[in-house]
């Protein structure tokens, strides 16, 4: 009986842990432990912040929403950048006698490789800091772009937008793990959706500028403006953004603080014990065996593509062909429907999703687990509702005002905002925790 009492506890540990990383959220603190640093509530911290000044949890809130605020910023530039040319598809594919579907594949092509850089430079930011990644995808996607606008040939353009995506889209990937560096699992629902705003916003704000200047400049600028903008955002994050890389394990207790100018000259040896290794480049696709990584992940990339991406590869077809729309009025009607239905859903989602788990924790003495965010996903819905709204009003576009399309749009980011916050800090606050 006790064999089988063993083997039984052993196939529910097997069972969890094809779900949920090991070591997630299992914590020896105790609610009785003198020792444990606890919130405004009485709970205790996660994480366990260290008494070392150079540790980003003891850093001052000012500080704390100034690094946010300008990781979020890098974040929101790449796909912004990758977006400003779609109002301006039909000039474009004048320019080079190409289809309109062809001059999408610029888009696609920052796409894919958008989606392939963040595993070549992951490893490399959990190894020698964040603030490397984040200048160098400012520095290269700014010379990308300009290169862009100034290349005279499809397939210059189409080379360009691949290095660009693997270096603007970089920010994006790393920038979850910036807040969980900088924020207490409490506090993260609140920054990882100002985060989650900003990346998600990027391609919506983007046409409101593409539009414009491809009508009173040239399609040309439409990649040259961002590029300088990246460039600019370079020489202001040189001299503004530390370092955030952290480890409360490894480091010695009796070294001297690091100065501010330390956090920016890559002098930091908080980490001197990690070594890039070639495994290191595969840990994130080990991470899908989890479910609890995996399906949040399919979730995500589902609900962007049919809540963002569907919109800036179609939109500029379908609106200059049902209703004669010109390239900047193209360029408002892939920007402003967006934008509203992303900011209500991400009123709706930041501070109830951390609002959800201070909930769990007071009915549970004071455990926090990730999976109280999960009720907000019912949110997502929005997404395929919105979605099949401006389908049925642009296949009755003869009978049917474009606004009817634009309220399907801006209904479907709503959901898409919310999934996104929440996905976002769900799988962070797992995986993470799991790291630590």
């Amino acid at each position: 009986m006790a064999s089988d009492l063993a083997s039984k506890e052993q196939g529910a540990a097997h069972h969890e842990d094809a779900i949920m990383p090991p070591n997630a959220f299992q914590s020896d603190l105790k609610p009785s432990d003198e020792n444990v640093k606890r919130d405004q509530h009485g709970y205790p911290l996660m994480p366990q912040p260290s008494d070392s000044k150079d540790d980003p949890l003891n850093w001052s809130t000012g500080m704390k929403l100034a690094v946010a605020l300008q990781i979020s910023w890098l974040a929101f530039l790449g796909p912004m950048a990758a977006a400003v040319a779609n109002p301006a598809f039909v000039p474009l594919s004048e320019a080079f006698g190409i289809t309109i579907v062809e001059a999408s594949y610029e888009l696609t092509m920052y796409i894919v490789f958008a989606g392939i850089g963040p595993l070549l430079v992951i490893p490399f930011a959990n190894t020698y800091g964040r603030r490397p990644v984040y200048l160098l995808g400012a520095l290269i996607g700014g010379i990308t772009n300009i290169a862009a606008g100034y290349s005279p040939t499809w397939a210059g353009i189409l080379a360009t937008r691949a290095f660009n995506g693997i270096a603007a889209g970089s920010p994006g990937a790393i920038g979850a793990a910036t807040i969980c560096d900088l924020f207490y699992m409490h506090e993260r629902g609140f920054y990882m959706g100002i985060f989650t705003l900003f990346v998600t916003n990027g391609p919506h704000v983007a046409p409101l500028i593409g539009g414009f200047a491809a009508q009173y400049l040239s399609w040309e600028w439409c990649f040259r403006i961002p590029g300088f903008i990246q460039l600019g955002t370079f020489a202001i994050t040189l001299f503004c953004l530390p370092e955030t890389l952290y480890s409360r394990d490894t480091i010695r207790h009796d070294h001297e603080p690091n100065s501010y100018v330390d956090l920016l000259t890559f002098r930091s040896h908080t980490l001197p014990q990690r070594k890039l290794q070639l495994k290191d480049f595969w840990r994130s696709l080990y991470m899908l065996k989890y479910l609890a990584v995996a399906l949040p992940g399919l979730y995500y990339m589902t609900a962007f593509g049919y809540g963002s991406v569907l919109f800036a590869t179609t939109g500029a077809q379908l609106f200059s062909e049902f209703y004669g729309f010109s390239v900047s009025q193209t360029g408002l009607m892939l920007s402003i429907p967006l934008l509203i239905g992303c900011a209500i859903g991400e009123a709706n989602a930041g501070w109830l999703t951390d609002w959800m788990v201070r909930r769990y924790a007071n009915k549970h003495d004071g455990v926090r687990m990730p999976e109280a965010r999960l009720d907000a996903l019912w949110f997502g819905l929005l997404v395929p509702i919105g979605v099949v709204i401006e389908g049925v009003c642009l296949s009755h576009f003869e009978t049917v005002s474009w606004v009817g399309a634009a309220f399907g749009m801006g209904i479907a980011n709503c959901g898409l905002q919310a999934a996104t916050t929440v996905t976002y800090a769900y799988t962070t606050d797992v995986s993470i925790s799991a790291r630590d």
